[in-house]
This record gives C-alpha cells, structure tokens and sequence, in this order.
C-alpha cells in the first residue's frame, strides 16, 4: 500500500517510568533527542498523516514543539498511566473519519533507529484494509506495524499496556536486524547505545 493512504502514528506519550526522573524521549542520542530520530525519519516519508500522541505540552513542551515544527497532528493522552492502549485508541478516533487513510503504521518514539527502508516494507507488505503486517527480530511480533482500517473497531476496545499484541502476532511478520528494534527503557539502554558503534 502506497504512503499516501496511511497516517503514520508516533507513540510518545509514556510515562518513561523505567527511565527515572527524566525524559527518556529528550535524552540526547547521537547529537539530538531521542525522539527526533524516529519524529524526523517518519515525518520524511509521504504519509496521508501525522499523528503524535503525547503527554500534555506543560510535561513535554519541548517535544510538542518540535512536533509541531514537523507539521504532526498533536493528540494529547491526559493518562499516560493507563498503558499504550489509550494512546492507540485515541489515535485511531483522530484518523477513523479521515476516509482517504487506509490503515496506521504504529510506530514508536523510543524506538530511534529503524529505518525508512523498513517502515516502507511494511507499508508495502499491506495489501488491504484486512491486513496487519508486524516487525520482528524473528522471536516476537513488536511495532513499528501496519494495521488495516478494517481493524480500527477492534483496535478502539484495547486495554491497558498489552496494545496490538495479540493482533500483530497473527498478521504477516517482516524480520529485520534485532538491533534496528531495540528501544530505549532505561538510562543503561541508553549507555549501550552510546557505546555501540553500530547503535
């Protein structure tokens, strides 16, 4: 399925609990925040939209500024607590009316170093609105992943931090290199990026 007829989702709306007192998604990576890697390499690709879910901007005012600047519709999840599911939920009531949009490509914040080239395989890999085309390291089934309109009702009646889970582990599975997936939990997985040379 061509861009053009997907909204791009940006997940950052946790809570970054693991992380400690601060923002994981402003930690600097790489020269800048953690966030704007993943923001900008969606933000370069021909999506029908941009959505980000975030925090509310007194909690992020940094972040929904460079949103922003990168032209993404802002939703706000006012409880972050309440898992990944109500990000997902509120994602897809900004987009079910939007007839032209086909289907989401969920993608997450933390997640700095997937590629353009990947998130286009899984665009490429969807055929319809039925179909749910999912990342893997060839373990398990993880974001960044494609979601058909079709799905959107069940998508709306997600609960808690489980999010797509169950969903993607039955659509079609696009491996990739297990270190394009990792993302960002801890100040340690931070430490391991800086470190890694190819991270």
């Amino acid at each position: 399925m061509r861009t053009e007829q997907i909204a791009a989702v940006l997940l950052a709306a946790g809570p970054s609990s693991r992380f400690g007192e601060a923002d994981k998604l402003m930690a600097p990576l790489r020269g800048k925040p953690v966030i704007q890697h993943t923001m900008e390499t969606v933000a370069s690709m021909a999506f029908a939209e941009l959505v980000a879910v975030v925090r509310p901007a007194a909690q992020a005012p940094v972040i929904h500024r460079k949103l922003e600047r990168r032209g993404y519709a802002i939703i706000v999840n006012e409880q972050p607590e309440e898992g990944i599911a109500g990000s997902i939920v509120r994602a897809v009531g900004h987009v079910m009316p939007i007839r032209r949009v086909r289907g989401i490509l969920l993608c997450l914040a933390d997640m700095p170093d997937v590629p353009q080239t990947h998130y286009n395989r899984l665009c490429m890999a969807a055929t319809d609105i039925r179909s749910v085309i999912a990342s893997t390291d060839g373990f398990s089934s993880s974001p960044p992943a494609f979601i058909g309109r079709r799905h959107f009702p069940e998508l709306l009646a997600l609960r808690g931090d489980q999010g797509a889970r169950v969903l993607l582990s039955h659509g079609v599975q696009i491996e990739t290199h297990g270190n394009l997936l990792r993302d960002i939990d801890t100040p340690e997985d931070l430490a391991n990026w800086q470190s890694d040379p190819e991270g």
